[in-house]
Formats: structure tokens, C-alpha cells, sequence
């Protein structure tokens, strides 16, 4: 058993845990020795998810982080995986479940509250890696590969806006005043973006009704691109997986590659486009020597902030018990 306190307290640390979007679809259930973790799947991106595949590495991510803050109680878990899909609209999908059991302390669990999306500028120093490396992650610092990565991530990222649906759900994810509804909730907000106030009153008009008059007069790819900013990244990580494993499995995985920058004192900015544009993946991987066996899943910018971490959104207690 577990009692309430260090229950909530594991769950909210689990809640630190990346989302795609900041959706934080994980919602948990208490029974005696077992927890199980469910995906709500009503928050879902139909748009940019239509297979669920992300819901499932978000729902992963959170996971490895239940799997960690328990550890910190010296309780240990043994996980099983439906292995259902997670499309969305389906409601609370079961993804996993997890018994407890006598367990020992990972000492990664200290990273959870170090851990950020960082939307800023990074320290321009050689990164200090101290031997980091991961079979399911190409470590990039070269300034040539960082240089066409950062071409490929402003074209895929332009492709992809092009898509009205896409950036009205984009936009609906947004929290960009506070007097939003869900603003500190979930979602993505005017800080945790890096906008000015000036910014954040103009987006929602430059992605929605004026993005086709923009885009008649070539105006759009700047509105987009960040190339200077990502050439300077200090390291850039493809991160691989099996193209068969659960996304779950692989969610857990992600999670623990990124703590692990965090203990290097790195924060990350996700590069999407690179991994959701078809076309930008297979580049990715033909010029990286991603095997076909892997899937590319996320190209992520890592280095040590300039500036402290925005605020974080998270659902409240109520919102993720069930």
C-alpha cells in the first residue's frame, strides 16, 4: 500500500514530466498495490496526432516520472503495458499498470524539478558533455551539420504551418493572456514561448485570419524561422527507438535522456517539424545513418539557459486522479 501523502506527492512530481503541447494527458488510478495509468485522450491532437503516437511518448514521459519519484520513497514497481493505441477522442485509454513493490533509490529522481522547455537563448560555450552519450540519441555539435539542420527545421516548420487546421490547433493550445480560462493550467503560455505582450496579442491573428495574405506576399517563413538560433545550439540530440517499441516504452526513454541533460545543466527545445514532416525525417535520417529498423522521434536543441526557467502550467491534483 501507499498512503495518500506520498501518493499526491509522486503524482505531482510524475506532472513535471514534458507533454507535446503541455496536453498532460496522464491521468492516474489507485487500487490497493496497483496504479494504473491512463491516457485521456479527449485531450488529444487530432491534427497533429492522428495516430496518438505522441499521447503515447507524453504518457511514457510521465511514467519514468512515477517510476522515479517513487523510487524516491524507496518503492519499486513492476510495469505492464496494454499496449492499446491512443488515438484521439477515445477517452481514458489504459496504457499501463503498475504494481509496487520494495525498491531502491534512482538518483535521477533529483532532476525531475531541474528539468525545463527552454524557449531562450543558450550559453554560446562548447558543450560539456563529460562523456554523455546514449545508444538511441546522435549527439550533433559540428557547426556544419548544425547549420543544415537548422535550414531543414525552418522548411519543415513552414511546410507544416501551411495547414490552417494545424494552426488552429496549435493556436487553441495556446494560453497567451492570463485571463485565459486554462492560463496556468496546461497548454503553452506567453513566458514559457518567449513572447513579449506586443507578440502574444498579434499571433493569434497572424496564425488565423491574416496567415493567407501574409503568405501571398511571402511574409511567412520568417515568421517561422529560427535558424540563427538553432546553428548556434550547443548540441542538438536525434533521439531513436525501436520502430517497434510501445511509445510508451519510449516516452520513459525520453524522459530519462532528457533528465540526464538536465544534469549536465542543459535545458531542451524541442525541433518537431523535423520529426513530423515525413520528408525532413527521411533526411534526417539518410544524412545521420538513422537505420531503417529506428524511428526518428524527436530532434531536440539542448544547452545551458541564458535566463531562469518560466513558470510551469499543471493540471491541478483534481484534474489527473480519477
Amino acid at each position: 500500500m501507499i498512503d495518500d501523502t506520498v501518493f499526491e506527492t509522486c503524482v505531482a512530481r510524475a506532472a513535471l514530466a514534458p507533454t507535446v503541447h503541455n496536453t498532460q494527458p496522464a491521468r492516474w488510478v489507485r487500487d490497493g498495490a496497483v496504479l494504473s495509468l491512463f491516457c485521456d485522450t479527449n485531450v488529444g491532437l487530432p491534427v497533429a496526432d492522428p495516430t496518438g503516437f505522441q499521447a503515447g511518448l507524453s504518457c511514457g514521459a510521465v511514467l519514468e516520472a512515477m517510476v522515479l519519484a517513487l523510487s524516491a520513497e524507496d518503492i519499486g514497481v513492476v510495469v505492464s503495458y496494454t499496449g492499446l493505441p491512443t488515438q484521439a477522442g477515445q477517452g481514458l485509454v489504459a496504457v499501463a499498470h503498475l504494481t509496487l513493490a520494495e525498491g531502491s533509490v534512482d538518483v535521477l529522481h533529483e532532476q525531475l524539478e531541474n528539468r525545463f522547455t527552454w524557449r531562450g537563448a543558450f550559453e554560446n560555450t562548447p558543450p560539456a558533455l563529460f562523456g554523455w552519450t546514449r545508444p538511441d540519441a546522435r549527439l550533433v555539435t559540428d557547426r556544419t551539420s548544425k547549420e543544415w539542420l537548422a535550414e531543414q527545421n525552418d522548411w519543415a516548420s513552414h511546410q507544416i504551418m501551411q495547414h490552417g487546421a494545424f494552426r488552429q490547433e496549435l493556436l487553441s493550445w495556446m494560453r497567451l493572456q492570463a485571463t485565459h480560462p486554462r492560463a496556468g493550467l496546461d497548454g503553452m503560455d506567453r513566458l514559457a514561448l518567449m513572447m513579449t505582450p506586443r507578440q502574444a496579442r498579434v499571433v493569434p491573428f497572424v496564425f488565423g485570419a491574416f496567415w493567407r495574405v501574409l503568405s501571398l506576399f511571402g511574409r511567412t517563413k520568417g515568421l517561422v524561422a529560427e535558424a540563427g538560433f538553432t546553428s548556434q545550439t550547443p548540441v542538438i540530440a536525434l533521439f531513436h527507438r525501436d520502430i517497434h517499441e510501445n511509445p510508451v516504452v519510449s516516452g520513459r526513454a525520453y524522459l530519462r535522456m532528457c533528465l540526464e541533460a538536465a544534469s549536465l545543466g542543459f535545458a531542451g527545445w524541442p525541433m518537431a517539424a523535423l520529426t513530423d514532416h515525413p520528408a525532413a525525417n527521411d533526411a534526417l535520417r539518410d544524412r545521420f545513418g538513422i537505420a531503417s529498423d529506428r524511428r526518428l522521434i524527436q530532434a531536440i536543441r539542448f544547452g545551458t539557459p541564458v535566463g531562469i526557467a518560466p513558470p510551469r502550467a499543471r493540471r491541478p491534483m483534481a484534474e489527473i486522479l480519477r
